[in-house]
């Protein structure tokens, strides 16, 4: 009777734990607990939602790693909402490798050794999630310049979460948020910020605004701004009147967002190149007494930085062939994003041209520094005539000596208003603001895209030294966390600490561990029933 016991015992357990379905995360970086965000999002699912990874095949270990990884974010999204669906299919034997390829899938090509020969392999680290009669690409391979391949596949597993969450957030919320292109005070014309707007019109509603309304009705105006989430001033050239600045600062004090890429020095690359010269003048864009009252300030200066992007220029001809080489051009600084905010996580270098210095003062809502120079920098006032030659001059390394000095910085908090206790421009009643973000960036060129024969050149290509940076995804970045109102984007800033094998000690006990794993499972297995059958004989001798 007892034994029966036990048996309806076991099997009320083993039901209890099958309905239940209670998971555990027991690694320490909770790889595998969802965020809050994602877990209210995937509730929000409504209507059967499918998801076609196309990441199957034969390949090497660390993109088997990404498959399994994205396989068990996906069985978790099913656990939660079983509307949720997902398949693995091999592109290659399915053959729709080019059908993906048409679609803009760009695969991988590795090469890996076979023996002793190098075989290609092509992946495709993609998956497509559909909802209804509506699809979104995920990408499932982070695209970071200059690191190696393992470290490229552990920087996307800590972003399949974020990868995916926000692929299903572009589909399931269909009013997407508005940003306004402010124009009027001499911005960079469209053809200059087209390959960024492209890029944003998939998760938002664009449309160009001016203010020059602000003479005949002020109050229309701003209420107007008020209707956009966001505010992109991109490279303006002409001077701010007070009744300008005094709108965007009531839009702020609203709850707007702000992201100011100012050049308080004018000076053209484009000049440079042809000429070989070009003067660097104050921008006079009358900003200073508006971002003070922030707590930020920009000082029109030039900054010279050691760590530079080479610029390609001809040395010399050979019959009709032209000879070129590379130089460093200190005055084009190259930037890797701080790694510890969302903004600039797994983000590879920017570059910069004619990049200008942001001072933090005391006051303004908390300062979160985005992006800095390297430490040997050397600080050129204004006007000065900067002129190619210099690359001919062997630079001195001990007028490098100015430190680290400030390029782009978020400001996220509560805001005094620029115009507390000060003369108005027009009536308006000013406040204090909720908590809201900014983020100014001291150089204009980071938005800018070269323009070919063709058209418009993606953002980060430099035509000159033939070279990409990672602009795009830095102000893309910058964007989606000033309009982040869900928490997802702070998924950007999960970290999976991988497991790291010591090569060395792994070649010195090798053996021992490789009979331990043989021996134990036999153990394991045998020990039951080599303790059974000793009791029995006890109990019945």
């Amino acid at each position: 009777m007892r034994r029966i016991y036990i048996i309806v015992l076991l099997m009320g357990l083993l039901a209890v734990a099958l309905l239940s379905h209670k998971r555990f995360d027991l690694t320490a970086d909770k790889r595998y607990t969802l965020a809050p965000a994602t877990i209210k999002l995937l509730n929000s699912v409504r209507e059967p939602v499918h998801i076609e990874v196309y990441l199957k095949g034969s390949f090497p270990s660390y993109f088997r790693k990404l498959s399994e990884e994205t396989q068990m974010l996906l069985q978790q999204f099913h656990h939660i909402n079983s509307k949720i669906t997902f398949d693995f299919t091999d592109p290659l034997k399915s053959n729709l490798s080019g059908k993906l390829q048409r679609e803009g899938m760009i695969p991988a090509e590795i090469t890996v050794r076979k023996g002793n020969e190098l075989t290609g392999i092509t992946v495709f680290p993609w998956a497509v999630i559909f909802i209804g009669d509506e699809s979104v690409q995920v990408p499932l391979l982070v695209d970071i310049p200059g690191i190696g391949v393992e470290e490229q596949i552990n920087r996307s597993i800590e972003q399949l979460e974020y990868a995916f969450a926000y692929r299903f957030s572009e589909l399931l919320v269909k009013e997407k948020p508005a940003v306004a292109i402010l124009k009027g005070n001499g911005e960079l014309p469209d053809v200059y910020l087209a390959s960024f707007l492209t890029a944003l019109r998939d998760f938002y509603r664009l449309a160009p605004f001016t203010l020059d309304s602000i003479k005949v009705n002020p109050q229309r105006t701003l209420e107007q701004l008020k209707q956009f989430d966001l505010v992109i001033v991109a490279k303006p050239t002409e001077k701010f009147s007070p009744e300008e600045k005094f709108t965007l600062d009531q839009y702020l004090m609203n709850g707007g967002k702000l992201l100011l890429l100012i050049d308080p020095v004018k000076a053209h690359k484009d000049t440079l190149m042809y000429r070989h010269r070009t003067y660097a003048l104050n921008a006079e864009l009358d900003l200073t007494d508006w971002l003070f009252g922030y707590g930020v300030r920009l000082e029109p200066v030039l900054v010279k930085d050691w760590q530079a992007a080479p610029v390609t220029l001809k040395v010399g001809q050979v019959g009709k062939n032209p000879q070129l080489q590379s130089f460093p051009w200190y005055y084009s600084p190259l930037v890797i994003p701080e790694q510890d905010n969302p903004i600039g996580k797994n983000t590879g270098k920017i570059k910069l041209d004619f990049v200008s210095i942001i001072d933090t003062l005391p006051g303004g809502p908390p300062k979160t520094v985005l992006l800095k120079s390297s430490p040997h920098t050397e600080i050129i006032g204004v006007p000065v005539q900067i002129n190619f030659s210099e690359i001919a001059r062997k630079p001195d390394p001990a007028r490098f000596n100015a430190g680290e000095k400030i390029f782009g910085i978020l400001l996220e908090g509560q805001f005094k208003s620029a115009y507390a206790g000060r003369v108005k421009p027009f009536d308006i009643s000013t406040k204090d603001s909720a908590k809201t973000k900014m983020i100014l960036i001291a150089d204009g060129d980071i938005i800018k895209n070269d323009v070919g024969r063709n058209g418009p050149i993606p953002l980060g290509y430099d035509r000159y030294s033939r070279m990409t940076f990672d602009n795009l995804s830095f102000l893309l970045n910058a964007v989606h966390y000033l309009t982040d109102k869900s928490g997802l984007f702070l998924l950007k800033t999960k970290e999976v600490r991988p497991a790291l094998i010591d090569k060395n000690r792994a070649v010195a006990e090798g053996g021992f561990w490789q009979w331990f794993g043989f021996l134990l499972p036999l153990l394991l297995v045998s020990f039951p029933v080599i303790m059974y059958q000793y009791l029995r004989k006890k109990h019945y001798a």
